[in-house]
């Protein structure tokens, strides 16, 4: 290659790894030669060279495995596509029991990835904690505590429940109820939050007794009461899961969702499209918060701790026929 390019073999290699300065003109005959060749670096040999597997691992909780976890699904495809962009791959990984500190200490012993992405942090991570520690690259889908690396992205729950309400209100809804998943992590608080204040801000409040989070079947038996007594006019729910339980638990009930009773997501992932009639719901841009987690994995890759500040993206209302 490199008598065809009519440079040498450190210049080939300079190019191929992208070291050194080149001019354009080098650069792009020995581009040609690889092409006239048919050449392709080996993988394994730059591996070895530059210590590095141009690999990105994802840790899934056994909880985001769970097939009506559509969002996750939907995440892991954008990552997928957003690593692929930089000539990486995302390597999915889980762990056993409740502890997953092992299984991230052996993967950084054997240096099986680069960099980490993570996702649901709950803020004082223990992942985050051991990573930070041992000056290993990564990024959040979810925020960090103010003490650790701010190598985060999200979204801004309170604003995106804000919108909502602007459209509900405007849509003539009065009276509401509000059904999220169980469990204290500040993305459920802050979008419950999000819808008070809403409400607030029109002179509106929502009463204790239409507030109800719980599991899949603790949510399907309260809606099913709720809807069988003096219904409110709309469902407002803490995650596209978490409507399609009430969606089916009106359903049940005999109810035309869109039409007796409306019901709002929040995700607007593959999961909203397959209700009847299709959710109105508060999307995430996935596809976003994946080029922004894989950028800053690179960067730390590249250069190390950058000190940047965590992000925060703009949902968006998608208008669907259940409100």
């Amino acid at each position: 290659m490199a008598r065809l390019a009519g440079v040498s073999r450190q210049t080939v290699s300079n190019v191929l790894n992208g070291r050194a300065a080149f001019s354009r003109d080098t650069e792009s005959r020995v581009l040609a030669a690889m092409e006239a060749l048919a050449y392709k670096p080996s993988r394994a040999a730059q591996t070895m060279r530059s210590r590095r597997t141009r690999q990105l691992g994802y840790h899934m909780s056994g909880e985001q495995l769970e097939v009506m976890r559509g969002f996750t699904l939907g995440f892991v495809q954008a990552l997928v596509k957003a690593a692929a962009q930089h000539e990486h791959q995302i390597v999915v990984f889980t762990h056993l029991g409740d502890d997953p500190e092992p299984v991230f200490r052996d993967l950084i012993a054997r240096r099986s990835v680069d960099a980490y992405i993570l996702d649901e942090s709950r803020v004082d991570d223990a992942r985050v904690r051991l990573l930070a520690a041992e000056g290993v690259p990564f990024a959040c889908f979810g925020r960090t505590a103010p003490g650790l690396p701010q190598q985060w992205v999200d979204v801004d729950n309170v604003a995106g429940m804000l919108q909502l309400v602007e459209y509900l209100v405007a849509a003539g809804h009065r009276d509401y109820a509000y059904v999220g998943a169980g469990g204290g992590e500040y993305w459920k608080r802050e979008r419950l939050e999000g819808l008070r204040l809403g409400l607030a801000q029109h002179g509106m409040g929502i009463a204790e007794d239409k507030v109800f989070e719980g599991t899949d079947g603790e949510i399907r038996r309260w809606v099913g009461e709720l809807v069988r007594g003096q219904r409110p006019t709309v469902i407002v729910t803490s995650s596209d899961a978490v409507a399609v339980a009430v969606v089916n638990s009106c359903h049940a009930a005999g109810l035309r969702v869109g039409r007796d009773v409306a019901v709002t997501g929040f995700d607007g992932g593959a999961v909203g499209l397959l209700t009847e009639p299709m959710l109105t719901s508060v999307r995430i841009p996935v596809d976003r918060i994946a080029r922004e987690l894989v950028a800053r994995c690179l960067a730390e890759i590249s250069s190390g701790p950058t000190g940047r500040p965590g992000l925060l993206v703009p949902t968006e209302l998608a208008v669907g026929g259940s409100a």
